[in-house]
């Protein structure tokens, strides 16, 4: 696998879909979110099944998502870890059900845990998306160097039931430590195996950091992403931060303050985003990117 002459930190290259130029891009791509879970923050319980989720997923590609994520375990603070076969359970049929329907698919898996990340892509995942950073399985790494699959590295600290704690909320500068966490991490799967030009690196927001440090992140994207090796992936949407921006207790209608802060990550040319609301957000973003006239 050649890197093209014009590649470097904006390219990004997925096995079944070959080398994405992110510098083309005129806008954030969208990657929609199918949660398979019972007790997300914002829509769990939403998909009962398999032929739901599809019909929802198929939905967000004909809006112009760019990819699908789909997680079969709720991160959320105090949620429960659940078990390998679970997750699969929830998931895999999912995955093979949407690779079959939309062959051209680009499918993410959202899963922390190895087991659940390999039988993803063997049913058709294209990109392994870890929230731990691969801070929680030990054998994350390895998956991911012989998937060959794309991979989302997440910054976060401690675990969904304990990352609130004090502890984990102490920052000097959020967004240089963010970034060099991020860093180490990218490194961290290249050691392994990961080809660097497949890694994609989101700050993680939500995940042991205030609401304030939140949006520190989104106020200061653009200069994580020149910190960073590898494009940006930014998961702002419904999030609890949002609420001390709009009074919005219900995360289902924070959708609008949600594309507050897709505006600022437009502006600081971030690369990938990821949205419960695809339609709105795509219109949202083309419109906003044509009235820049970039």
């Amino acid at each position: 696998m050649d890197v093209p002459v014009s590649g470097g930190k904006e390219m990004f290259f997925l096995p079944r879909h070959g080398w994405i130029s992110c510098g083309n891009f005129p806008f954030p791509q969208v990657f929609g979110i199918i949660n398979l879970t019972p007790d997300s923050f914002s829509d769990g319980g939403r998909f009962s099944g398999t032929e739901s989720a599809l019909q929802a997923a198929c939905a967000f590609l004909d809006e112009g998502a760019f990819a699908i994520d789909a997680g079969g375990e709720s991160t959320r603070p105090g949620s429960e870890e659940i078990t390998v076969e679970e997750e699969k359970k929830r998931v895999i049929p999912f995955i093979r059900a949407l690779r079959k329907e939309r062959p051209e698919a680009v499918i993410s898996v959202d899963t922390r845990k190895a087991a659940v990340a390999a039988e993803a892509v063997e049913a058709g995942a294209d990109i392994i998306n870890d929230v731990s950073g691969m801070r929680f399985d030990p054998d994350m790494g390895k998956v991911m160097a012989e998937s060959s699959a794309g991979v989302i590295l997440m910054h976060s600290r401690g675990t969904p039931q304990n990352m609130k704690e004090e502890r984990f909320l102490r920052y000097g500068n959020v967004t240089e430590e963010v970034g060099d966490f991020l860093n180490s991490a990218a490194e961290q799967a290249e050691a392994y195996g990961v080809k660097k030009e497949s890694i994609l690196l989101d700050p993680g927001l939500g995940f042991a950091k205030t609401p304030a440090q939140d949006l520190e992140l989104c106020r200061e994207a653009a200069i994580l992403r020149e910190k960073v090796f590898r494009p940006l992936f930014y998961a702002p949407s419904r999030k609890s931060f949002l609420k001390e921006l709009c009074s919005e207790t219900v995360p289902e209608k924070r959708d609008g303050a949600t594309l507050g802060i897709l505006a600022i990550l437009k502006l600081a040319k971030i690369e990938f985003v990821r949205v419960h609301d695809v339609g709105n957000a795509v219109m949202f973003l083309k419109t906003f990117s044509a009235a820049l006239k970039n």
